[in-house]
């Protein structure tokens, strides 16, 4: 048999970082993965079941996935083989992870080119800021203060950690851009401004 060529992409969907973990969470075959991919992602990530049978098939071709050997459950029209994370996959997913953590470089590129197609207009990016901000505070008020328990509650603990520092920081920017913006529409506002 030869080997399967893996595919290197620059940047992986979510979709697909999602698929392999459930994937390496527990082995499942394909309308199991996307049941659970309902429940855990639904209503973040819509997609529907076709969608993730192909991100099964290109996790297969990259490698990632593999079936479980031993005989395919049976269901009433065909087998359904399990996928179980190789060891690349595992490896794979934990660098997509961290990637992400540090933050992906081509969204922070797409928000500064779709700011400057705004405008030049000082206060409709005041207006873009006060809704960026409404969007954090909301963000920050969906954020739980649980304790810590077991091992997945503290993982819980961390990422809603992270997110919330992120948002502070973000605040923190608000507020400086806040200030550049409103001293920019007072500075035009003024007699004798140029």
């Amino acid at each position: 048999m030869a080997p399967k060529r893996v595919r290197r992409q620059q940047t992986r969907a979510p979709v697909q970082t999602a698929v392999l973990a459930l994937v390496i969470e527990k082995p499942s075959y394909g309308y199991e993965v996307w049941q659970r991919f309902e429940q855990r992602f639904g209503g973040v990530l819509d997609v529907g079941s076709s969608r993730i049978y192909q991100v099964v098939n290109g996790l297969l071709e990259e490698g990632l996935i593999e079936e479980v050997p031993g005989e395919p459950e049976r269901s009433r029209r065909q087998p359904r083989p399990r996928y179980r994370a190789t060891k690349h996959g595992a490896r794979a997913h934990r660098e997509w992870l961290a990637e992400e953590l540090r933050g992906d470089p081509q969204q922070l590129e797409l928000r500064h080119r779709l700011l400057a197609v705004s405008g030049d207009d000082a206060s409709v990016l005041l207006e873009v800021v006060d809704r960026y901000e409404r969007g954090c505070l909301e963000e920050m008020a969906a954020l739980r203060t649980e304790g810590a328990g077991d091992a997945i509650a503290m993982r819980d603990r961390l990422l809603e950690e992270e997110r919330r520092l992120l948002l502070e920081a973000r605040m923190k920017w608000i507020l400086f851009a806040r200030h550049e913006l409103q001293a920019a529409i007072a500075g035009t506002q003024r007699p004798g401004a140029s």
